[in-house]
């Protein structure tokens, strides 16, 4: 039995680190994308105005909040890639299976997410930054300077979320992969989604699934639910996965 274990963590070593060395590109799209969004936010996220006949005041909100959601959203395409055929041919290189393939892939997210998630947050104090040396106005704020325990609950907070995009990514993958009917039909699940959610009481059901993980304020009960959920989605991810054909 221990032969066996060891074999399987061998196996999904070496694709897990022949991923990382073959994929740096998916890192240097990242980088990208965060630098798109954070050249976005140096208009701000909103602002306002108030004044009188002699005084005006123009106030400007600043954040990594943007940068953050397009780090889901690229979280979420890669882990849509990485169930491809091209992709996963690279796992037939080396001696495996499924599970030590579907294993690697969970490995190779999962530090993508970590990756991503502190750049991301830490791209708010490049964004204070850049935005004190170029305004030629004062900029206020009561935490300038950002606390060490807000900085990493920020990155725990957003590691939670990504690897939730990237299970939910995995899952549509490994669905299209069984069949491509599955590449039209959850496109049309979601833009009409978005299209009922105008509609407000018929979303009720959706929204209350986002509030259990939008409104949870305290950070233990939060990695629970992100966990199990992601923990069932990636053990049915698994499971279908078998069914695809081996080569």
């Amino acid at each position: 039995m221990s032969l066996t274990a060891t074999s399987l963590f061998d196996a999904v070593k070496k694709q897990y680190l022949y991923k990382m060395k073959s994929r740096l590109g998916l890192f240097l799209s990242m980088a990208g994308v965060q630098v798109l969004a954070l050249l976005l936010s140096l208009g701000g996220l909103s602002s306002s105005g108030m004044g009188t006949q002699y005084l005006y005041i123009y106030i400007s909100d600043f954040s990594s909040e943007m940068v953050i959601w397009f780090t889901c959203l690229w979280m979420f395409v890669i882990a849509v890639y990485v169930t491809t055929k091209d992709y996963q041919n690279i796992d037939f290189t080396f001696v495996s299976n499924r599970l030590s393939a579907n294993l690697s892939n969970g490995a190779f997210l999962v530090t993508a997410a970590l990756i991503g998630g502190v750049t991301a947050m830490l791209s708010g104090s490049l964004l204070r930054i850049i935005v004190y040396f170029r305004s030629g106005s004062y900029l206020l704020s009561k935490n300038f300077i950002v606390a060490p325990d807000v900085i990493f609950t920020g990155i725990a907070v957003t590691l939670l979320y990504l690897l939730l995009f990237g299970a939910l990514g995995y899952f549509c993958g490994v669905l299209v992969q069984l069949s491509k009917a599955f590449a039209v039909i959850l496109p049309g699940l979601f833009f009409g989604a978005l299209i009922l959610a105008r509609r407000g009481d018929q979303m009720q059901v959706p929204l209350k699934v986002i509030d259990f993980f939008r409104v949870e304020s305290s950070l233990t009960l939060l990695a629970v639910k992100v966990i199990l959920v992601i923990v069932l989605i990636y053990a049915c991810s698994f499971v279908l996965s078998n069914r695809l054909e081996v080569r």
